[in-house]
């Protein structure tokens, strides 16, 4: 992997970050964020957080209302009650207005780092985590600071909302449960590595899982935070990068080299493995009752159906994919960089529609 794309996923959510500071401003490379709503479509993106019109893709609103050489959002939002909530790499929190996103409604100050991950709603709390190795808990209401975590790295991926606790992993090894009223450390799972992105929680079982840079998956009791299994001594696995899935009582995930495997949930065996043929960040993306998308670093997107462990169809998307895919009903939202479009949409047959630049 090149010096390149490294910055780039180190930015993104994935293993610290770039910043060159200078006179004209932030200086940052990443992908954009996308949340996907009923009706809009939210990118953020460098300076700007565009509204979209869901059908179409053209643009609606956006965030600032003057664009600034000091702001860079790269995470995606969170929508919830007519609000969007978002952080920049100016180490502020945003609330804003949906129906028009130059309406702020309170901005939140308290933080000394970035915010890369996308925030997540607890009870009357939005819940966002930062590079200045805190996590904050924030008044929906009044953007008051209800409770801080203090960690010890950087916390770039976005929390799990179980009930009344928190799953957030970490970068220094681990994987915090929090109570998500006090902010208080139930327990943690150490890891041989660090943890990029959101674990995994599965409702049926209460099982917890997720994977690591030290080349592994592991399972953990959600009540008891006992570590079930782990997945990868003795194998050829590589590091993983993204949260995998749940398909058919098969836990399926992909490692950075492109291996696709699936295990059995309940023992961590191994029931099959298949490649994508390239280097995968973006992990595999649950296509619900239908199969899953897995999207290539070089822009390859394969959909596999759940009787089949081999592409049903692939299309070739513009640009590097480092994001997993978005799927909301019948379309598919890709962020890219390096192409002439900031995302892309398709159908769940792989057909082509609508692309948003910023200059269309």
């Amino acid at each position: 992997m090149n010096k390149k794309i490294f910055r780039i996923l180190a930015l993104l959510v994935l293993a610290g970050a770039i910043l060159t500071g200078c006179a004209a401003g932030i200086r940052a490379e990443s992908t954009p964020g996308v949340t996907v709503t009923d009706d809009y479509v939210y990118v953020a993106y460098m300076s700007n957080l565009y509204q979209l019109d869901r059908v179409h893709g053209l643009q609606v609103s956006t965030f600032p209302e003057r664009t600034s050489a000091n702001l860079a959002m790269y995470a995606a939002p969170a929508v919830q009650d007519g609000f969007v909530y978002i952080g920049d790499l100016a180490n502020d929190f945003h609330k804003l207005t949906e129906g028009n996103l130059i309406q702020q409604v309170w901005n939140f100050e308290g933080a000394r780092g970035w915010y890369q991950a996308k925030p997540a709603f607890s009870e009357d709390f939005v819940i966002a985590p930062s590079t200045d190795r805190n996590i904050y808990a924030i008044d929906t209401a009044t953007g008051s600071q209800v409770w801080v975590y203090r960690g010890e790295f950087a916390f770039i991926a976005e929390p799990v909302v179980v009930e009344d606790k928190l799953i957030v992993s970490a970068q220094d090894h681990h994987v915090l449960v929090l109570d998500s009223t006090t902010g208080e450390e139930i327990y943690r799972v150490e890891t041989k590595g660090a943890v990029l992105a959101p674990p995994l929680y599965d409702p049926e079982t209460d099982m917890v899982f997720f994977g690591s840079l030290g080349r592994e998956m592991v399972a953990f009791d959600f009540r008891t935070g006992d570590t079930k299994w782990v997945y990868g001594e003795g194998t050829d696995l590589e590091t993983i990068w993204a949260t995998p899935i749940m398909l058919d009582n098969q836990l399926i995930f992909t490692d950075k080299t492109g291996k696709i495997i699936a295990l059995d949930p309940d023992t961590g065996v191994e029931l099959w493995q298949t490649s994508a043929g390239g280097t995968v960040i973006a992990g595999v993306t649950l296509v619900e009752g239908r199969g899953f998308l897995v999207a290539r670093e070089d822009g390859t997107m394969s959909f596999y159906s759940s009787a089949t462990q081999s592409g049903d169809w692939t299309v070739t998307v513009p640009g590097k994919i480092y994001r997993k895919p978005v799927i909301d009903g019948d379309q598919i939202f890709v962020s890219v960089i390096d192409a002439d479009a900031l995302i892309y949409t398709y159908n769940l047959a792989g057909v082509p529609a609508w692309s948003f630049s910023p200059s269309n």
